[in-house]
């Protein structure tokens, strides 16, 4: 009888080890908890193909339209960084607009963006 019981015990350690290791590599390495200004990204050279959440204001003047995608720059006011996105933009993107990328950064690309928020402008700030 100890000899079964301790066999459940085992066996049942072994598939919630397993279950909680598939649960962390699938969800654990997808959230970005938090954004970074373009400055941070830029200066830090563990983010290289890394996937980063990037807050800027679109550089006016940049913004292009390909056949499959759209490039443009982001600016904290100090640096500024490409991103390339090929999904539906945002109902209220527009140049001078405060985003948030969400992609892989590779230097000598810039962003290549996945997910792409658009600030709205609040109605109580003066223009």
């Amino acid at each position: 009888m100890e000899a079964k019981r301790k066999r459940v015990i085992i066996t049942t350690a072994i598939i919630l080890i397993l279950l909680g290791y598939l649960v962390y590599s699938t969800v654990g390495s997808s959230f970005l908890y938090y954004y970074r200004t373009v400055s941070e990204v830029k200066a830090d050279e563990s983010l290289h193909g890394e996937r980063v959440r990037v807050a800027g204001k679109v550089v006016e003047g940049s913004f292009e339209e390909m056949a499959d995608r759209y490039e443009f720059k982001i600016t904290d006011g100090k640096e500024e960084i490409k991103v390339i996105y090929a999904g539906i933009l945002p109902s209220s993107f527009r140049e001078d607009a405060e985003v948030i990328a969400e992609g892989v950064y590779r230097p000598e690309m810039g962003i290549e963006a996945k997910n792409l928020l658009a600030r709205c402008p609040s109605k109580y700030t003066s223009k």
